[in-house]
């Protein structure tokens, strides 16, 4: 699956973005690295199953300051080690207290998946509570949500017919 990560970096000279880039580049599973953003401080990195976590991780120890950032709402699916309905919901209130969280809910076949949706979820940060306070946890997946539209909003507008003339004669 083919993921687009925006991780806010203190860059301010080139040596730091060059290094930032470097370590970004050479992660497990990335395919590109680039540099946005007004004060071209947004790393954007694509790539298929990036450990985000681990690399805002990399990056804040060998850079300084970085953290991810998202553009849209996303939905992150986390696999924790729950046993018992206590871990459960002790991992549903962790995550909906983190910031910008929309909805927590518990899926997977043997209720041990955490999905969240929200906006401008730090995904490092809610991971590294799970995993002190629960036990082992890994990112699953992290995707864009898609907005739905209403099938009334889809309807084609009317093109207004032509008014026929009166007794062949133009008004």
């Amino acid at each position: 699956m083919k993921q687009k990560i925006v991780i806010k970096v203190a860059m301010n000279c080139k040596d730091c973005r060059s290094k930032a880039m470097e370590i970004a580049a050479v992660f497990e599973g990335v395919i590109s690295v680039a540099i946005e953003g007004k004060d071209l401080d947004l790393l954007v990195i694509t790539g298929n199953e990036v450990d985000s976590a681990c690399l805002v991780k990399r990056l804040r120890k060998k850079v300084g300051y970085a953290v991810l950032v998202t553009i849209a709402e996303q939905k992150i699916v986390m696999k924790v080690d729950m046993h018992c309905p206590k871990c459960r919901s002790k991992a549903m209130e962790i995550a909906a207290a983190s910031h910008g969280v929309i909805s927590v809910a518990i899926e997977g076949k043997e209720q041990d998946q955490v999905v969240v949706i929200g906006d401008e979820v730090d995904s490092t940060c809610l991971v590294k509570r799970l995993r002190k306070n629960v036990g082992c946890t890994n990112i699953v997946t992290i995707e864009e949500v898609k907005p739905k539209q209403d099938k009334k909003e889809e309807k084609k507008e009317e093109k207004p017919r032509c008014q026929p003339q009166c007794h062949g004669y133009p008004y």
